[in-house]
């Protein structure tokens, strides 16, 4: 009897062994959804919304309609995705005349919490680049006498997180993820900037700088530089807050050879309590900043010198050609 009951207790014990693997392999879902608007902020019904997981190299293609602006996307966690893979959003209007290219880290809480939902997508006119605001250290050249040193990512949206001034009169510069490769020229152009604040104190009617600069491969600021600036006000203390601001230079401006552009952010000096700046909050957009349509490909050559280089080529070619006949 005792050798009955013990071999039945093994096959149990077996039997559960066995469906502990199936259980922990379980798929849950991963849902993402959210809006689709134009440049101008109006409505992009029935976008062509695809995400692509760059680390598996998979693409599936989110739903939508052609009366709606609206698009969802159901993956599997543990299959189509997992934690710390990157995302790919390849988005454009119905006719191709603007798109936008956005890339995003699943985090643990993404997983937990079962997708990415209101996730807004704001497309983009050609040329049109875009840099997201993040909590991240700078490396590179930084201008001296910053409170904080952030970096900007293109096309790569920031964590959840957020940068917190902590007393009246600090400042936060986001430098652009890459320096110039050569000397690029940008002319007088709007440079729309776009981020999420919260005042923890009472603090309504402080004041908030946003400024545009350019640095060199030193760190030294450029000439003319900032181009140009805006101000905000605190409309109510300890509410989210969406700052945004068409900065636009007086002048034609060049950035050198290893240096780059940045925002920066300043708290007014009178203010009593923190000033948080978010960078990619749940259910709302990425704080960011845009380019201008007549931007020339930073940081790669601008192209004029991309069009000089290749008729040098050419005449070079005709030339070796010549020499031959002869």
């Amino acid at each position: 009897m005792n050798e009955k009951i013990v071999g039945t207790l093994l096959i149990v014990a077996m039997c559960i062994v066995c469906t502990v693997p199936a259980v922990v392999a379980q798929e849950t879902p991963f849902v993402i959804n959210g809006y689709v608007s134009y440049a101008n902020g109006t409505v992009c019904n029935n976008p062509n919304v695809n995400v692509m997981n760059t680390n598996t190299g998979e693409s599936l293609y989110a739903k939508n309609s052609s009366d709606s602006n609206y698009y969802r996307l159901v993956l599997a966690n543990g299959s189509d995705l997992n934690a710390s893979e990157t995302l790919r959003f390849e988005v454009t209007s119905p006719d191709g005349s603007q798109s936008e290219d956005i890339r995003f880290e699943v985090t643990g809480n993404d997983v937990d919490n079962g997708g990415k939902f209101s996730y807004e997508i704001t497309l983009a006119v050609p040329n049109q680049q875009t840099w997201y605001f993040t909590n991240d250290a700078v490396t590179g050249p930084t201008r001296s006498g910053t409170t904080y040193d952030r970096n900007m990512i293109k096309g790569m949206v920031g964590e959840d997180d957020k940068v917190t001034l902590a007393n009246g009169g600090e400042r936060v510069w986001f430098y652009a993820d890459q320096v110039a490769d050569c000397n690029v020229s940008f002319p007088t152009d709007t440079w729309n900037v776009s981020y999420l604040v919260k005042a923890t104190e009472a603090d309504s009617g402080k004041r908030i700088t946003t400024r545009f600069h350019g640095i060199d491969s030193t760190g030294a600021e450029l000439p003319g530089s900032p181009y140009a600036e805006g101000h905000y006000d605190i409309n109510s203390a300890q509410n989210l807050e969406e700052v945004t601001e068409s900065l636009n230079p007086t002048t034609g401006f060049t950035i050198p050879e290893g240096g780059r552009f940045a925002i920066e952010v300043l708290w007014a000096g009178g203010a009593t309590g923190n000033l948080e700046i978010y960078c990619n909050p749940v259910g709302e957009n990425a704080s960011q900043v845009t380019s201008p349509t007549s931007d020339p490909g930073y940081p790669i050559p601008e192209l004029p010198t991309v069009l000089l280089l290749g008729l040098g080529l050419l005449v070079f070619v005709g030339y070796v050609r010549l020499r031959r006949r002869a």
